[in-house]
């Protein structure tokens, strides 16, 4: 409930318990129920005026980012942070037709974590941080969107108004999801309200019962995420989808080969699984070099590290502000070596 919501709660129930308080201290009759009521009352009044004050501090104060973006924190912080949308869907600036005709054009495409899933400002994102370092001869375009695989990147890229001087792809681990999941080697992404009617709408309108379900729910389904885990590292292994995977990826290298476009990719491993995905990481880097396209592989750079350094959450594992600002760097340097 949202604070008006609670402020009309508040008042009625002050307004309420007002009522019966004087209609107890006028009951003469059955001095023993009296009692018993008015003991009652204090209990119930307690509650109401407690869950009241939670519901307003889980509103108000429990605002983050998560991973399944379905919490009613999640929809909080996106109606917060979510900012700006360009006139093109992105969570990005509207790039004036000048600079994207007379400066360096630069592509960051990819899924939600070139978005900036978990980061409130976008000035804290690694696209955001290049453009910052390599000066104002350079426009820096985000094109990415949460839940893209490469299909999806691929037509971003193609469709856009604009042909950019280089591309940074953004790759993760799970960008085999699109072609995987039509093979059928992928579970169904089992995230569901309660069935019952009642507590779907008490966990859909309560921010402190949202909560205390939807972290319920991520303990009594933790073997969810391993599962998923494990089916997408089963998916490089399979040579029909890998093959299918590695199409959709030659279709990007074959575009900007065609247009004269530089190409750099950034491979970012699962950060709840560093180690764990070094397999994906080091097949998709060959894929890449073998083609002769710059890549930054951050599997070698990050695996000693611990995830709780590297991710925005506990309940959110995208890179945080330090690993954006790492990654910035580490393109900047990439640019100033190969001359962007």
């Amino acid at each position: 409930m949202r604070p008006f919501t609670l402020l009309i709660c508040f008042l009625s129930v002050s307004v309420l318990l007002g009522i019966w308080i004087r209609i107890l201290r006028s009951w003469k009759r059955a001095p023993k129920l009296r009692l018993a009521l008015a003991r009652l009352t204090v209990l119930v009044a307690t509650c109401v005026y407690l869950f009241i004050i939670l519901e307003f501090l889980f509103f108000s104060v429990f605002t983050f980012s998560d991973g399944f973006g379905v919490t009613l924190s999640a929809q909080r912080w996106a109606e917060k942070y979510w900012h700006p949308i360009n006139s093109l869907g992105y969570r990005d600036v509207e790039h004036p037709s000048a600079d994207l005709q007379n400066k360096q054009v630069i592509f960051v495409v990819g899924d939600s974590l070139a978005a900036g899933h978990g980061i409130e400002r976008i000035e804290d994102r690694f696209s955001n941080l290049l453009e910052h370092n390599l000066g104002q001869q350079y426009v820096v375009v985000n094109i990415a969107r949460g839940g893209w695989d490469t299909a999806y990147e691929y037509n971003a890229i193609t469709s856009y108004p604009v042909n950019p001087k280089r591309i940074v792809l953004e790759y993760f681990v799970n960008d085999i999801d699109g072609v995987a999941r039509k093979a059928g080697l992928l579970p169904p992404l089992l995230i569901e309200p309660p069935e019952n009617a009642l507590l779907a709408y008490v966990v859909n309108h309560s921010y402190f019962i949202n909560f205390i379900y939807w972290r319920v729910y991520r303990l009594r389904y933790q073997d969810m995420g391993i599962e998923y885990w494990q089916a997408i590292k089963n998916s490089y292994s399979n040579p029909d989808v890998w093959a299918a995977h590695a199409a959709d990826l030659d279709r990007i290298v074959r575009f900007t080969q065609e247009r004269g476009i530089g190409l750099t990719v950034v491979i970012f491993p699962n950060l709840a699984a560093i180690k764990d995905s070094a397999p994906i990481t080091s097949k998709t880097a060959q894929f890449f070099t073998s083609r002769n396209i710059r890549v930054i592989d951050l599997e070698p750079l990050l695996e000693s590290r611990d995830p709780a350094s590297l991710v925005v959450n506990s309940a959110d594992s995208h890179p945080n502000r330090a690993l954006h600002r790492e990654v910035a760097d580490l393109l900047t340097r990439e640019a100033r070596e190969q001359g962007w």
